[in-house]
């Protein structure tokens, strides 16, 4: 079997210069890409989640929603469907892609689960040996 290709959700990325905040909408896998092709697409249908998020770089600040003050500075709205646009179109997209063989994957843990099943059945009966000792055995 081919391996099966996965992706996690887009992040989608724009550096605002004048706050020194990155600005960032999660989009569905791929979505963004054909939205920029075709941005009549709706944004329920490229976005994961109807929010912006921000962080200050640098600053070790924790990812949040973007607050209206923030919007207003670096887009000059606080219209989230406009500021969602914008990150889309002038974004980075930050995704990623990893392929799994699913066969191998699926071979090697039901190898390790043999391997510990037998390990642990190996050190009871080494442990009941130990306190039975020859218990039943004939003289």
């Amino acid at each position: 079997m081919a391996p099966m290709k996965f992706s996690t959700p887009e992040r989608v990325c724009y550096d605002d210069s004048n706050t020194d905040r990155t600005f960032f909408v999660v989009a569905r896998p791929g979505s963004t890409s054909q939205w920029r092709a075709k941005p009549s697409t709706k944004l329920d249908d490229v976005v994961q989640y109807h929010d912006v998020f921000s962080f200050r770089r640098g600053s070790g600040e924790m990812v949040r929603v973007a607050s209206n003050d923030d919007l207003q500075e670096a887009f000059k709205t606080t219209d989230i469907d406009s500021v969602i646009k914008s990150v889309l179109a002038a974004g980075d997209i930050k995704c990623r892609e990893f392929e799994l063989d699913v066969d191998t994957q699926a071979t090697s843990a039901a190898n390790a689960a043999t391997a510990a099943a037998s390990a642990a059945t190996e050190s009871i009966t080494n442990y009941v040996s130990s306190i039975w000792g020859g218990w039943g055995a004939s003289k």
